[in-house]
Parts: structure tokens; C-alpha cells; sequence
């Protein structure tokens, strides 16, 4: 199953687009969480919001994930085992009022971390080799410090 998430802050119409149009979503079993969207996916079941018990139920089902380059998403995915690949916000869309998802993802997919998603056409070649990807790295329950200074240098940018 591939979960799509994008937050409760904002919705991310830009990647719920690009995943409805992707010409093969149908041979996948989705569901979306895609917030105050006004795009309205047609080819993916879909919700606004969850409740955190339906988004930990959809979350654990969920083989891959792709989301916005959220820390909370990132951080879920890395301790849970799961493959994620991120499509940052980005300010010039008026996604988010900068780009430190950005920065975010591309620190991530540098260390190895993530799947990092910086156009639709980088989408659909990740999604056309689905069953390739792989759970890059994990993180424990107490991050080491090297990803504790790290993160903390993401989160004060």
C-alpha cells in the first residue's frame, strides 16, 4: 500500500496532482491524507483529515510512503522501517513561506536517509521502480547524536 501524506498544516495539491495523474496508480492499493486540498484526487481514495488512530492504522498498513519533507513524517518513517519518499514545499509555488523543506530533503537524501522527490518527472521514475526501493536507513528509539545535531541545525534554519 502507498500512503500519501501531507500534514494538517496546508494542503500540497502539487504532489496529490502528480500522484492522481501518474498513469499507473491504479495497479496500487493508496490512500491519501491531502488537508484543505482544492485539488480532489480521482484516482486515489482520500480523506482531509484523519484521526490519529485512522492515520496509525493507514501509517502501519502503508509499504511506502510519500509525503512533503515534514520532520514528523520523516522521523515516523525512519523508526517504523518504512520507505519514504519526499516532494518538498517549496516557497515559489506558495506552498510554505520558504524552502527549508528544501533543505530538509536534501540534507536527508545526502545521508542517505530518504527518497528525495524534486520534480514530477523524478516522481514517476521512482514510482515506476516501486518494488526497488528499499527502507534506506532506520533510527531508533534515541536518535544517535550525530542525527540529534543535525536535526537540530534543520529545525533552527
Amino acid at each position: 500500500m502507498i500512503f500519501i501524506t501531507v500534514g494538517t498544516q496546508a494542503p500540497f495539491d502539487r504532489l496529490i496532482e502528480y500522484l492522481d495523474k501518474w498513469p499507473h496508480i491504479a495497479k496500487y492499493e493508496c490512500f491519501a491524507q491531502i488537508a484543505d486540498a482544492k485539488y480532489l484526487p480521482k484516482n486515489i481514495p482520500f480523506e482531509k483529515f484523519l484521526t490519529e488512530e485512522k492515520f496509525l492504522e493507514i501509517f502501519n498498513r502503508a509499504a511506502v510512503i510519500i509525503s512533503h519533507a515534514g520532520m514528523g513524517t520523516i522521523i515516523s518513517c525512519l523508526y517504523h522501517q518504512k520507505k519514504i519518499l519526499t516532494l518538498p514545499r517549496l516557497a515559489e509555488y506558495r506552498e510554505h513561506r520558504n524552502d527549508h523543506q528544501m533543505d530538509t530533503t536534501k540534507a536527508f537524501s545526502e545521508r542517505g536517509y530518504i527518497y528525495p522527490i524534486f520534480s514530477e518527472r523524478n516522481l514517476g521514475d521512482k514510482l515506476d521502480h516501486l518494488s526497488d526501493l528499499k527502507c534506506l536507513k532506520t533510527i531508533g528509539k534515541h536518535a544517535d547524536n550525530p542525527l540529534i545535531n543535525f536535526i537540530n541545525d534543520q529545525v533552527s534554519k
